[in-house]
């Protein structure tokens, strides 16, 4: 459960015993120092890929915190939210959300499965492109943590890996015309500038 504080709200708002026995078996309570402060990181990596959103250096940015409001984050333990409230929940309430959590973490693990499952598919069938749609169909569920993820990410980092390889050895040869077939497979992606500019480049 994280909690974000709002202008005139104190610890004093989940002072409540039945919420307390909660804290002790069900969840970890944390507070988050709400931040007004809507400006990306400058030192963000500009990445396709999800990052986590409570390891972040604002996450009152990154969980889209209204300003003033106390907001209840419902999230698993990688910070995945899967529900809100902005209003103190009763014991009863955030129990319930709380039960949620697994059930929703699966259904959305089983969706990333099976993108996963089918961007291995047009691998093997030598499809790069259609491989990176469905890695990034996964990477907007904006979640972390989770195994299909996890896996996506390594695959999606391999295929760029192996990107770079051609672009550069395109690049050597001085093949504008090769690289910007690289483009159209890679588009969207963390290489698309690089191969952008490394066209730029021989002009």
């Amino acid at each position: 459960m994280i909690y974000f504080a709002g202008e005139n709200d104190t610890d004093a708002s989940f002072a409540d015993k039945d919420l307390a026995d909660i804290s002790k078996e069900d969840a970890v309570f944390v507070k988050v120092a709400f931040n007004a402060d809507r400006e990306k990181s400058p030192w963000a990596e500009d990445t396709c890929v999800p990052t986590s959103k409570i390891l972040s250096d604002n996450p009152s940015r990154d969980y889209e915190i209204a300003v003033g409001k106390m907001t209840v984050v419902i999230a698993d333990s990688y910070g995945n939210e899967y529900t809100r409230v902005t209003k103190q929940p009763k014991a009863s309430e955030l129990k319930g959300m709380l039960k949620n959590v697994k059930e929703n973490a699966d259904k959305t693990s089983t969706k990333l499965q099976k993108n996963l499952d089918k961007a291995n598919e047009a691998l093997a069938a030598s499809d790069r492109k259609g491989a990176l749609k469905l890695l990034m169909k996964n990477f907007g569920e904006g979640v972390v943590g989770l195994t299909a993820q996890e896996a996506s990410i390594r695959s999606y980092h391999d295929i760029l890996d192996a990107g770079r390889t051609e672009m550069a050895e395109l690049t050597e040869k001085g093949d504008a015309a090769g690289l910007k077939l690289l483009a159209k497979d890679f588009a969207k992606t963390d290489l698309d500038k690089e191969i952008s500019e490394a066209i730029k480049g021989l002009k």
